[in-house]
């Protein structure tokens, strides 16, 4: 049936109508220049704020460390000198053993290899009448035992250096070395003259008494027979006190082990009982675990011996160490390694700048911790400072000075809307200042935690 009539003017009207409708959605997505220009303007520009906090405040220098046994050392004896053959008789040590001053370390051929401290190793077999550095050492590793030294301001191996030395390996459940065999044969022998020059002496000196009691007119041989006997038994008591020294008690270079930062720890051992020595019978190393680290200088300069550092143990349990030497770099050196930097106390340092070594105590470890500690590299943050708990705290960037010198924070009062804030700067008084905030005191109220500061615009 074709449009006429009332049926085309519906259809007219209905096309109509969806056209309004529909020019009003497009219209909803058609925006002029001017609008959108309007909608895209940055807005008026306002206080960037950040809230007052309460805190605990803390300074830390943070590093890595390396754990282990300090200073390890194969051990040398001197076993070529004796007269036996270096066969390991006994007194073999244990992996972890720990050597101190006056132990014994080893027995080679029936002797004992004595530990003794210093840092001069034995180079030869000291005796009486000896003079050197190595006496003196000797002398002072006596001394620290207890036992009898003779004058400690002199380097000489005396009579007193012998005996104490002789009471060292009677302690030790051994006979000291003298010279042998023929060294008594000769103290026997030295022995039998000057009894004997004592004898013909005092024959001597009788005949020469019978010649004067007589008023003999002439007593010249009977005088020089006496003086000429007296004179033989000063040069046999000359030739006993030698005697007597050779037999002093002596220190074969063999039987020394001097070994510096007593106590050691035994670490490895290569040798057993029936072994002949040959090279080092084993190494030893500091008896306690160490934690060496190094930090920038601003950060030494931070630390101290006795400050308690804080890390974890491979299973995460809270362990403590105790800082116990903070070392300058040699001239010329330059390291990076193990530095992490510190907190707010110092960063990591220029790139290549010398670094100061860092060496710690692990504090009350069980032996099952050293066993899972040893080897391993850890993170340690060390408290250089801290506020005594929670104090108000705002951001370093909120802090300002005054015409004065005075410090300072803006406090926001009324945002308002942005551009126009109302804002009141108020004086306190700055303390601690650690990750980025800082410790402030005011007698304003209004610097409470939740109330906003002005750090930039």
């Amino acid at each position: 049936m074709p449009w006429t009539g009332r049926r085309l003017v519906a259809l007219i009207a209905a096309v109509a109508v969806a056209s309004l409708l529909l020019g009003i959605v497009v219209m909803q997505f058609i925006v002029s220049p001017a609008t959108l220009a309007a909608r895209t303007e940055a807005p008026e520009p306002g206080p960037v704020t950040a809230p007052v906090e309460n805190k605990v405040l803390e300074n830390t220098v943070v590093l890595r460390g390396e754990v282990g046994y300090a200073d390890s050392v194969a051990v040398s004896i001197d076993a070529a000198g004796g007269e036996a053959k270096a066969v390991v008789t006994g007194q073999v040590p244990a992996v972890g053993a720990v050597f101190k001053a006056g132990n014994v370390a080893l027995e080679v051929a029936g002797r004992p290899v004595i530990v003794l401290p210093g840092e001069l190793p034995a180079y030869r077999s000291l005796s009486i009448g000896m003079r050197g550095p190595d006496v003196t050492q000797l002398k002072q590793a006596l001394s620290a035992l207890g036992y009898a030294t003779g004058d400690m301001n002199t380097d000489t191996f005396d009579w007193d250096t012998a005996t104490g030395l002789g009471a060292l390996y009677e302690q030790l459940g051994y006979s000291a070395a003298t010279g042998g065999e023929e060294t008594r044969d000769m103290l026997r022998n030295a022995e039998r003259a000057v009894r004997d020059a004592n004898v013909s002496a005092a024959q001597a000196q009788a005949t020469l008494d019978e010649a004067r009691a007589a008023k003999a007119p002439n007593t010249a041989s009977e005088q020089a027979a006496a003086t000429a006997a007296w004179e033989a038994v000063s040069d046999a008591q000359e030739a006993l006190g030698e005697a007597q020294a050779a037999v002093l008690p002596t220190l074969p270079a063999g039987e020394a082990l001097f070994l510096s930062g007593l106590p050691r720890r035994v670490d490895e051992v290569s040798v057993k009982r029936g072994d002949v020595l040959s090279g080092s019978p084993m190494s030893v190393s500091g008896a306690t675990l160490s934690i060496t680290g190094t930090v920038s200088k601003q950060d030494a300069d931070l630390l101290s011996d006795g400050l308690i550092a804080q890390f974890s143990a491979p299973d995460g349990t809270d362990l403590t160490a105790k800082v116990t030497s903070v070392t300058a770099p040699k001239s010329g050196s330059g390291s990076s390694e193990n530095g992490e930097g510190g907190g707010s106390g110092g960063g990591s340092g220029d790139a290549g700048a010398a670094r100061y070594t860092v060496e710690l105590e692990p504090v009350d470890l069980t032996n099952e911790q050293i066993d899972e500690l040893r080897g391993s590299n850890v993170r340690l943050r060390i408290p250089v400072a801290s506020t005594d708990g929670e104090v108000i705290a705002v951001p370093i960037a909120a802090l300002s000075a005054g015409s004065g010198g005075e410090d300072r924070v803006e406090l926001l009062i009324d945002v308002r809307d942005g551009h126009n804030a109302e804002t009141e700067t108020i004086v306190v008084e700055a303390g601690l200042a650690a990750d980025g905030f800082v410790e402030i005191t005011s007698d304003d109220e209004r610097l409470a935690p939740g109330a906003k500061v002005v750090v930039g615009r």
